[in-house]
């Protein structure tokens, strides 16, 4: 049995940690001002405003002035502080985040997600395309890990992560400018400019918070030359030196409305337009930050989320409204050439055919595989995805103090998914593959003498192309309810109920205008409808000790939808009917504790989860352009969250969090459509750390220039994790991406004036940290005897230098 690949760069670990430790040691051995207590956290993780020590669950939670300090913009940097997320990332708005560690991959584009994000009350939640909302004037950001299903719905299987903006205020006209610039080693430089108002229109009635920012990334990663795998042509006109640009635009615009002393509005715009450039990958045998590519890659995502909240106060209770509508465009284009160029080795003029089919033109056609000879020519991967979301929820959460205390609610959604996906072959129809392809049009045309069938093919450069639709429409009802049975001991109970429409809809044609093979009785489509409901809970105790130390025990569950499959696939016996929900259970105890009158602050929590028929998607159904979804096996996961907080003068805070945990599947999963070994017994789960950590220090240096200095660092910590299952199953070391530690540096200066300069060194020891590394293309090389295109990853930008310059009025 193959090990796991671990660093021998004991040195280079260490040298980060070993530092952050020297740092401590030094600033408790030399300071001695007068203790200070830590500040209290209030969260809404139930839906109800309390101090975090106060819930019976794990939390972290970072507050306004925390994610200033901590120099927190992007979403890559707020995971890395989170003990319990990871997060796979090829390049901006590709991110695929894992909670406690249970996932079956980063590329589930057709199964739900598994852990929820919101933006305030607005559900963001997209997978393996997670929306990175910029950090720009947030009150705080928190992470709930474990299931959320019964507050947060069926996104929210593995926890739920909530970004909470800065609403309008009444307290005067106020607002910053924030401008940054950074230089990259080896890479170009950067800069972000942004920034905030709140003006009060009507005293005590009507405020109006305005926030924008621009951000242009400069590039690091070299396009260099090189030759295709075939050497029919080279990528002499996009060579380019740090190519990999990424601009974003965006902003938010919230209103405030008192009606009375009893109802007030809130109504909300967020928007952001970005736009990339270029490859973030690297090829480790061309060197650091190099790839060949052979078209101008680049990816286009623009969204937008409209909300209202109308709350009233109805004495016995709070009656909250809220509806949001979320919109969001993707369009990308990818470097297609390597995987192409296989196809054409192996299926057109190559092995396969060399070796079965005595270069016969007329078998080969008569078997499919004179569609792939498109004679090595460009090829490019194209798609265009829209996504609408449009959800209401309603809340009567109880006011009195008594000692039962509940909230009951219901929730409505209607997500719409579609995408065009296809290849773009600019010479398609001076190939032998057009020529097949219009011989096959010819062939189904004279079976069924269907008008849906075109022959002569129209003119395309469409080698293939997938248009996919969704519909997943719900309605759930909801509550939970807290009761103290002494001043001690409280017990909690929740419960929701769902029921679910899905609707999916397939069409596949190779190349565009003719069916895919096998399918030109229905033009290669697919798809069905059908509805389910669920019920889940959730049950949990608190015990308090005295004021500074609560225990607790809880069970949660978490789900995700069941659905339908296509009549055509269920025919074949490989896949049933109808699937059901996969469901998550979450069993945990934790300690919420304040030592040294309130200078200490740990919180931890252990946790087993059992995962229950997750989904598995599958293709080849019959026809390898035919999917569906069966219930596959059962994973767990053991672990431990710890978090703590130790402020031992008015001027040095040291935090920290760690999480340990196995994640693994428990059973051998047969795939019903091959037959084959998917999952085994004991496989680790994709893109799951059994280890993070994070350690921070921030230390004040009052009375500097008239105004107060302070220095930040933080160092984080991962361990290593499978790109995928297929290589988890095998223990196929190209597939394991390398542990990781990653610092970052912050000194500012805050003046009396309002002006603010803040130095930030991120990746400040320069390692070439990564968490998504591609075995894709390993074999399509080694037909050719190629050395690149292996074990291909996405590096984190180099160490990079702000400047940041703000002024606060």
């Amino acid at each position: 049995m193959k090990k796991s690949v671990k660093s021998t760069d004991k040195r280079l670990k260490l040298t980060p940690i070993a530092a952050a430790v020297m740092a401590v040691s030094y600033s408790i051995s030399t300071v001695a001002e007068e203790s200070a207590a830590i500040e209290e956290i209030i969260v809404t993780a139930t839906k109800r405003e309390s101090s975090m020590q106060d819930v019976g669950q794990s939390i972290t939670a970072f507050s306004g002035d925390d994610i200033e300090q901590m120099g927190i913009r992007s979403i890559e940097e707020y995971v890395r502080a989170m003990p319990s997320i990871a997060m796979q990332a090829t390049n901006p708005g590709r991110n695929q985040i894992v909670m406690r560690g249970v996932s079956t991959g980063s590329n589930e584009y057709r199964t739900d997600s598994q852990a929820a994000v919101y933006l305030d009350e607005q559900p963001m939640t997209t997978n393996s395309q997670q929306v990175g909302v910029r950090a720009i004037d947030m009150e705080r950001i928190e992470v709930l890990p474990g299931p959320q299903g019964t507050l947060f719905g069926s996104s929210s299987q593995t926890g739920t992560m909530r970004l909470i903006t800065n609403k309008p205020n009444f307290d005067g006209v106020a607002g910053f400018v924030d401008a940054s610039y950074g230089s990259t080693q080896g890479g170009d430089a950067s800069h972000e400019v942004s920034g905030m108002l709140n003006v009060p229109i009507i005293d005590d009635v009507l405020s109006v918070r305005a926030v924008m920012y621009t951000l242009d990334e400069g590039g690091y990663v070299d396009n260099v030359y090189g030759t295709t795998l075939s050497g029919n042509f080279d990528n002499a006109d996009v060579v380019d030196d740090d190519y990999n640009e990424y601009e974003l635009d965006g902003g938010r615009i919230a209103a405030l409305w008192n009606i009375n002393d009893k109802w007030d509005l809130l109504l909300s715009y967020i928007t952001e337009d970005g736009r990339s450039e270029g490859s973030w990958e690297t090829d480790p045998y061309l060197g650091d930050h190099k790839i060949t590519r052979f078209v101008d890659e680049f990816r286009e995502d623009d969204w937008y989320s409209a909300a209202f909240t109308l709350t009233g106060d109805l004495g016995f209770a709070e009656l909250s409204v809220t509806a949001t509508h979320f919109e969001r465009d993707i369009a990308y284009v990818w470097d297609n050439n390597v995987y192409a160029q296989q196809k054409d080795r192996y299926f057109g003029g190559g092995l396969y055919y060399e070796l079965y089919y005595a270069n016969d033109p007329n078998y080969v056609n008569y078997y499919n595989l004179g569609l792939y000879d498109a004679e090595y020519i460009s090829s490019a991967i194209v798609n265009d995805q829209y996504q609408e979301r449009d959800t209401i929820e309603i809340r009567l959460t109880s006011s009195s103090d008594s000692k039962l205390r509940w909230m009951v609610g219901a929730y409505y959604e209607d997500v719409y998914d579609e995408w065009y996906y296809y290849t773009h072959q600019p010479d398609l129809m001076s190939t032998r593959a057009w020529a097949t392809a219009n011989a096959y049009a010819y062939y189904y045309l004279y079976l069924t003498g269907s008008s849906r069938i075109q022959y002569p093919l129209l003119p395309t450069t469409v080698g293939y192309s997938n248009t996919f639709e969704r519909t997943v429409e719900q309605i759930a009802v909801f509550g939970e309810m807290d009761y103290d049975v002494s001043d001690k001991l409280t017990l909690n109970f929740g419960i929701r109920w769902a029921e679910f429409e899905r609707d999916e809809f397939d069409r596949y044609q190779f190349p565009e205008g003719l069916s895919a093979i096998g399918g030109h009785t229905d033009n290669g489509e697919f798809g069905d409808s059908g509805t389910s409901s669920d019920t889940i809970y959730k049950i949990g105790a608190q015990y308090h000790i005295d004021d500074q130390k609560m225990i607790y025990a809880l069970f949660s569950q978490g789900f995700r939808l069941g659905g339908v499959n296509s009549q055509r696939a269920a025919n074949t016996g490989a896949v049933p009917r109808s699937y059901d929900p996969d469901y998550l259970d979450n069993f945990e105890v934790g300690l919420k504790s304040q030592w040294l009158d309130n200078q200490l602050q740990l919180n931890a929590s252990a946790f087993h989860m059992k995962w229950d028929d997750y989904h598995d998607s599958i293709s080849g159904v019959g026809a390898w352009w035919v999917r569906g979804t069966v219930n596959a096996s059962t994973a767990e996961t053991t672990g431990l969250e710890v978090n703590a907080t130790y402020q031992p003068t008015s001027r040095l805070s040291i935090s920290g969090s760690l999480f340990v945990a196995n994640p693994e599947f428990t059973d051998d999963y047969i795939n019903p459509n091959t037959g084959g070994l998917e999952i085994r017994d004991g496989q680790a789960m994709p893109g799951s750390p059994e280890e993070k950590a994070w350690l921070s220090i921030t230390y004040d240096i009052p009375d500097v220039l008239g105004g107060n200095m302070w220095v930040y660092y933080d160092i984080s910590y991962q361990s290593e994790t499978w790109n995928d299952s297929a290589n988890a199953r095998d223990l196929d070391e190209n597939g394991l991406a390398d542990s990781w530690t990653y610092s970052n540096l912050q000194v500012g200066l805050n003046l009396a004036n309002g002006w603010d300069v803040t130095l930030h060194i991120n990746n400040l020891f320069d390692q070439e940290t990564y968490s998504w590394i591609s075995t894709y293309d390993n074999d399509d090389a080694d037909l050719f005897g190629d050395p690149r295109y292996h074990n291909v990853r996405s590096i984190d930008r180099p160490r990079t230098t702000w400047l940041q310059v703000k002024k606060s009025f």
